[in-house]
């Protein structure tokens, strides 16, 4: 047992030996610092700014012009073989009309809608036009007699006078006439 009991102490005296001392030191293989990213050299680089061309700008001259009256023969009268009133908007565009005898009046129709043109009772001279279509037109001329027409478009009771005279015309007074006179000017 003497025996025993000393091999047990041997093993405790190793095992405590063992404790005591340090391990071996183990290599921790160190890691290599990762080189960082490296820029190459900035080169100058020339940029172009786009070039803006002047626009040419239109400026508007206002040109005034007096006109003045002379003194000259009052011509007669003078008519053009047609004039046109327009139907616009359910209206007779002009409304009222003076005319020479023998002109000639033509309705055009500029609406979408049908239109019809005929004299009002008791006139004394009678013309209807049947249905004018958008686009389309009516004619009639005026005789040498002078007189006062009314006339209607029944559809929209739109009315329209034609006075018939015989006369001279009226010179007006001095008018005024703007005339614009666009120039290019460069910028």
């Amino acid at each position: 047992m003497k025996r025993f009991f000393g091999l047990c102490i041997l093993v405790i005296l190793l095992v405590a030996a063992s404790g005591c001392t340090q391990p071996a030191a183990t290599t921790v293989p160190t890691p290599e610092p990762t080189p960082e990213p490296t820029m190459p050299p900035a080169t100058a680089v020339e940029t172009q700014l786009p070039v803006s061309t002047p626009e040419p700008t239109e400026v508007i001259e206002e040109v005034t012009t007096i006109v003045t009256p002379t003194a000259t023969p009052r011509p007669e009268l003078t008519h053009s073989k047609t004039t046109v009133v327009y139907i616009r908007n359910n209206t007779f565009v002009p409304r009222e009309m003076m005319v020479l005898p023998g002109t000639g009046i033509t309705w055009v129709n500029e609406d979408r809608a049908v239109h019809k043109v005929q004299t009002l009772p008791d006139m004394g001279i009678k013309f209807v036009s049947g249905d004018i279509v958008h686009g389309a037109s009516f004619g009639y001329t005026f005789s040498q007699k002078e007189g006062t027409y009314g006339y209607i478009d029944p559809y929209t009771n739109a009315t329209g006078i034609i006075v018939v005279k015989k006369g001279l015309s009226v010179v007006g007074a001095p008018s005024q006439q703007k005339t614009a006179i666009p120039t290019a000017t460069i910028a």
